[in-house]
């Protein structure tokens, strides 16, 4: 509801603007198009200014009109990409329903091309460069097996068939955090929390004429 109301905020100061751009304008122009006023000319008075604004009317609805062209536009686009298969894929990432410091990402490949997760890495704003603790990947289930060696890179294939589930991957991932071991110059890998403001980032590899890398990113944890 606060978006609502936001978003409907500029309507009474975009009217209120209007409307003192057209009392400047008339008030401009009404000699030129009333001269003084006589019992002939009330009548062609009259007729120009609702010509004038009649058009100004149709200005105006067209204008209006023009977001709302826009967004059918977009859609149909989104559409489209979808219908032929150049949806791009997308990224969540969710708490491990019984796993505690455990996160699940999912990759979903809605594009016909079969795409490559070549790393994963995750930033806070507290550390943004490149954290100390080391992700691990704890397995990797995609539609047609599951592997624990958490080896990169991870295949996840095209969507070709519209009619069938499309490509997957879910990975698992863990922090770990190096601590001294028991033996002198030792060190053991302990599982921690992820940061509360983490994001969680994959390289993405894209097959095609001309193979493509881009990186997907979502809030590892809901933001308030």
């Amino acid at each position: 509801m606060r978006q609502d109301k936001k978003d409907l905020g500029w309507r009474p100061v975009a009217a209120f603007t209007a409307i003192g751009i057209a009392a400047f304008v008339g008030h401009r122009l009404w000699p030129t198009f009333c001269p003084p006023l006589t019992d002939e000319t009330t009548m062609v008075c009259a007729r120009e200014w609702i010509g004038a604004l009649s058009g100004w009317a149709a200005f105006a609805a067209a204008a209006a009109s023009v977001p709302y062209l826009i967004r059918q536009w977009q859609e149909a686009r989104k559409q489209t990409s979808f219908t032929i298969g150049d949806d791009e894929p997308t990224l969540d990432v969710v708490e491990h329903l019984q796993e505690e410091n455990r996160l699940v990402v999912r990759i979903v490949n809605w594009n016909r091309r079969a795409v490559f997760v070549t790393g994963i890495y995750a930033t806070t704003k507290t550390r943004p460069q490149h954290m100390e603790d080391d992700i691990g990947i704890w397995q990797v289930q995609t539609a047609e097996s599951e592997d624990r060696s958490g080896r990169l890179p991870i295949q996840i294939k095209g969507w070709e068939h519209r009619g069938d589930r499309p490509g997957f991957a879910r990975i698992d991932l863990f922090l770990l955090r190096k601590l001294p071991g028991e033996g002198q110059g030792w060190q053991r890998d302990q599982s921690v929390p992820f940061p509360r403001d983490a994001k969680i980032t994959t390289k993405m590899l894209m097959l095609g004429n001309v193979h493509r890398v881009f990186e997907l990113e979502a809030d590892a944890f809901p933001q308030m």
